[in-house]
């Protein structure tokens, strides 16, 4: 078997891997952000309540609030810019989609991405 071939078979192989966990973890990812809906920026104040930080904002008509972090507390200061979903106004993050969106986004593109240039070189034996 040449190089050429032997590169031509992995290539098949990481194609197939790639794609078939990329593409779905590409769907989940939009999914995900078609459940949630457009975010939109929130002014969210932080509060102490029994010696925990809480934030609160208001969105679609009513106020919101939920438990912050020690990292989200310094982020926000004691007033700061969020992002609501607009079909779940009771979720809000510090960035414009959720974590698990944007995680699912990354790792289904990479391995989109690697899938390709694995279905790529698996041509190489039929160009060369």
């Amino acid at each position: 078997m040449e190089l050429i071939d032997a590169a031509g078979s992995v290539g098949e192989l990481v194609s197939w891997i790639g794609l078939l966990l990329g593409l779905p973890a590409l769907a989940i990812a939009w999914l995900l952000r078609l459940r949630d809906g457009e975010w939109l920026p929130v002014d969210v104040v932080v509060v102490e309540r029994g010696g925990r930080p809480i934030g609160r904002w208001f969105a679609d008509g009513d106020f919101h609030e939920r438990g912050i972090t020690g990292e989200e507390r310094e982020r926000l200061g004691d007033e700061g810019p969020a992002w609501f979903a607009s079909r779940r106004p009771w979720r809000m993050e510090l960035a414009p989609h959720s974590p698990a969106a944007r995680a699912s986004a990354i790792i289904g593109t990479i391995l989109a991405t690697v899938g390709i240039l694995g279905l790529l070189v698996s041509f190489l034996p039929f160009v060369l």
